[in-house]
């Protein structure tokens, strides 16, 4: 399941794969007896856009929003760094966001893993080919009464409903990058490369200076209409990091660079494409010798 889910301790995960035109029943409102009660004691890791949304919302730069309301984590089975929600330290762990009796103080403006809810969505790909496979699954927990309502969708109508496709075609670029990194496992990153991802995923002011106040635009060869786009408007700076992300880690997009940084980005790629190889390594051998182990322990059983 994806990085955009809440984590699920308690909870069922149905095990069936959905598509986006099949059906399910669920409706969540006040006045249910479970209201809100799926708003506590959860892990919700904030994407880019999440970040961007809700300190905007509050009125906040980036540093304070991200020290008010985050913590850092990082994304599962892999070394890249991220912030989550920052739960409040009561009994129940509750949202930082939530009223008792109204709900979701920043509903309009909540991050995509609430959105979402109850449906996960899944993404799977293999090493050695480029195809994403997309589908989803329905979450189940013993608390959600939401389940025995009538309320009928389908997944496109829910994720149209919940105002979803917007969020994740802005971050399309960052999920392919944690959706590659998943496939590579635990690889070493270099620091400097978990430096940018940390700063494009959680921090747009530090990316608009490393753009605008360092050698970048003597690096990359922008058009004066793009270059134009990404100083007014912060939407496009957000939507330019990722995809500059994505090209810098993994050399994935089209960017016009300078030779020197042409060189730098090969040499990353190298390392990565190095660790990526020993790593495969190491689990094959690793395979052998459990495989050996096995013949080894049938071996002892049948001379006994």
């Amino acid at each position: 399941m994806d990085e955009f889910k809440v984590d699920i301790e308690q909870g069922v995960i149905e095990p069936r794969e959905l598509s986006a035109t099949d059906r399910f029943k669920f409706k969540c409102y006040p006045g249910i007896e479970c209201f809100n009660k799926c708003c506590s004691a959860m892990r919700i890791n904030l994407t880019p856009y999440d970040i961007f949304i809700l300190k905007n919302r509050l009125g906040l730069s980036y540093d304070e929003f991200l020290i008010k309301y985050t913590q850092p984590a990082s994304i599962d089975r892999t070394p890249l760094p991220i912030v989550v929600l920052k739960l409040l330290d009561d009994e129940e762990k509750s949202c930082p966001f939530l009223l008792e009796k109204e709900g979701c103080s920043v509903y309009t403006d909540r991050p995509s893993t609430c959105r979402y809810y109850p449906i996960g969505r899944v993404h799977m790909k293999k090493v050695d080919k480029p195809e994403l496979r997309e589908f989803f699954v329905l979450v189940k927990e013993d608390h959600c009464l939401g389940h025995k309502e009538d309320k009928e969708w389908t997944i496109d109508d829910w994720r149209q409903d919940q105002g979803v496709d917007f969020h994740d075609g802005v971050t399309r670029d960052w999920l392919e990058i944690v959706i590659k990194a998943k496939s590579l496992g635990m690889t070493e990153f270099n620091k400097g490369s978990l430096d940018l991802f940390f700063m494009v995923s959680s921090n747009l002011d530090m990316f608009r200076k490393f753009v605008f106040e360092s050698r970048f635009l003597d690096s990359y060869q922008l058009e004066p209409d793009l270059l134009d786009k990404i100083r007014s408007s912060e939407l496009d700076l957000l939507k330019f990091s990722l995809r500059w992300l994505r090209f810098a880690l993994f050399g994935e997009g089209n960017f016009k660079i300078s030779d020197e940084a042409k060189v730098k980005a090969s040499e990353r790629l190298k390392k990565l494409s190095e660790a990526r190889k020993q790593q495969m390594q190491e689990r094959e051998q690793k395979a052998e010798k459990d495989m050996a182990h096995m013949q080894e322990m049938k071996k002892n059983r049948t001379d006994s």
